[in-house]
């Protein structure tokens, strides 16, 4: 009985462990600009020889936000996912990789690594696709309502990027 007993407090604790030290492998940053809390503390703006149709600094402003805001959905659904079942683990997972790739644009667009306006509109389409998918995934189920603010919020930001590259 006790060894059932461990065998079964083993497997309800491994994913909740697992999940844990993904995140914090995985969340921001240390702060490389200083930001002792992981956030920046400085905009992000593409290289200056960059040429856009649009204003930089504003698609910089929106991109920072993006980032942030999905960096701040994924904490939200953290802070609950350990007391959860597999069910809304799955939906703690398509936060994550969100906020993953949400970072990594972020950075690509500062580096310049996005300079072709055709592939900045795609890329953007693919993470405005996933947050809506993401979005109605979550609400269908019911899971994180306490995120569902901040994910409208990721949504909008979105739609505004694609407007400001139109």
């Amino acid at each position: 009985m006790n060894n059932l007993r461990r065998i079964w407090l083993g497997a309800l604790a491994a994913p909740a462990v697992l999940l844990l030290v993904g995140c914090v492998s995985s969340g921001p940053a240390p702060g490389p600009y200083g930001d002792p809390y992981g956030r920046y503390d400085r905009p992000y703006y593409p290289p200056q020889d960059a040429r856009y149709s649009y204003s930089r600094e504003e698609f910089a402003r929106l991109s920072h936000e993006l980032d942030d805001r999905a960096s701040r959905a994924h904490e939200i659904a953290e802070e609950s996912a350990a007391s959860h079942g597999p069910r809304e683990q799955e939906f703690f997972v398509r936060i994550h990789h969100f906020s993953d790739r949400a970072r990594a644009f972020h950075r690509r667009y500062e580096e310049g690594d996005i300079r072709d306006p055709g592939r900045l509109r795609t890329e953007l389409q693919h993470l405005l696709e996933d947050a809506r998918g993401t979005d109605q995934a979550i609400r269908g189920a019911s899971v994180f309502r306490q995120v569902w603010e901040e994910w409208q919020g990721v949504v909008r930001v979105l739609q505004r990027m694609l407007e400001v590259v139109r």
